[in-house]
């Protein structure tokens, strides 16, 4: 007979009652009345710690019991795993273990399991929302980071031929648009928006050495764009976001994330990985159009010619923003080199 407190349902008053089993049934005991119900007609709750076990009574009514004073037989066969959790709980190195797997967990879904659902939700976002991304994201930075541009007509004109005519030579491409804005924040930076959009500030334009140079700059940034990577790393840091959709199905909610990428776009920059992605793509492409990828060590040994005295860091901006090895150098003389031969040959 143990001791317990009896609620009837119907008020919140408690009674002090005993309680024990007889047989299969459950009996309890106030001052001078005793009550009787089949054990198959209880419902125990789980044992938890520091939580009182309660029986549920099938009219409504429960009875709450110290959850250490429960003899271990009276509901053997329920709840088997909670007393398999509850025998673990009272062990020290049982809880130790639980804490090491849970950390150990947590950052394999952070490190890995998040990334994966991030690239597979970029990869398979409807085009309409991320339309409605790139153009929330650049109505945020025009007027603030990007301002109008101020390169002459007949040059934004060529150059945006120029463009147009690569970027519809290149199969699988979705619908890209060349924009130019003068930025003193951002200085020389190229950058590709979900919607298509691909920026160029004036000062980049203006450091290019010839139209080769540009189209390698656009080609790279190309390779973001088909790669879906500004989406993807805006996505990588909103796991929780990208957790709730995954699982409640609304992908529609993503387009929140729009406020991010003007974020990323001043104080990030992309992963290696996505880097070597980008120039693979860029090397490929140029190949495609009968164009040295050393266009591409041209641009960028023309923004290094650029690099103004310490304290005006901004104006390499996309120097910082897609960081430069000497491997990618190497790779684009690789590219260039293979190039070469192939035109020989021919």
């Amino acid at each position: 007979m143990i001791p317990g407190v009896f609620f009837d349902g119907r008020s919140s008053h408690a009674i002090r009652v005993d309680v024990w089993r007889e047989g299969d049934s459950l009996k309890w005991r106030e001052t001078d009345r005793e009550y009787v119900v089949p054990l198959l007609l209880v419902e125990p709750s789980a044992r938890v710690i520091g939580v009182p076990f309660v029986l549920r009574l099938p009219d409504g009514a429960h009875i709450q019991l110290d959850h250490d004073l429960l003899p271990a037989d009276w509901f053997a066969g329920s709840h088997r795993l909670e007393r398999v959790v509850d025998w673990l709980e009272r062990r020290w190195p049982a809880a130790l273990i639980g804490i090491f797997v849970v950390v150990a967990t947590l950052g394999v879904l952070f490190q890995f399991g998040l990334p994966w659902a991030a690239d597979r939700l970029a990869m398979n976002m409807p085009h309409a929302i991320e339309v409605s991304m790139g153009r929330q994201s650049l109505a945020v930075l025009e007027g603030r980071a990007l301002l109008p541009t101020t390169l002459p007509l007949d040059r934004r004109q060529h150059l945006q031929a120029v463009f147009q005519h690569f970027a519809d030579s290149l199969s699988g491409m979705p619908p890209v648009q060349l924009r130019f804005y003068a930025s003193p924040m951002l200085g020389a930076n190229a950058f590709a928006l979900p919607d298509g959009s691909v920026v160029f500030t004036d000062a980049l334009v203006r450091a290019l050495p010839d139209d080769q140079a540009f189209i390698a700059v656009t080609a790279h940034e190309l390779g973001h764009q088909a790669h879906h990577h500004m989406l993807r790393l805006v996505l990588r840091s909103s796991g929780v976001v990208i957790v709730g959709s995954m699982l409640m199905g609304d992908v529609a909610s993503i387009g929140g994330l729009a406020s991010g990428i003007p974020i990323f776009l001043l104080d990030s920059h992309y992963s290696r990985t996505f880097e070597e992605d980008a120039d693979s793509f860029a090397f490929s492409a140029l190949e495609s159009q009968g164009i040295d990828p050393a266009a591409f060590v041209r641009a960028i040994q023309a923004l290094e010619r650029i690099r103004p005295d310490v304290g005006k860091g901004d104006q390499l901006r996309y120097l910082s923003s897609h960081p430069l090895t000497a491997e990618r150098i190497a790779r684009a003389n690789a590219a260039s080199h293979a190039f070469e031969l192939t035109h020989a040959s021919h």
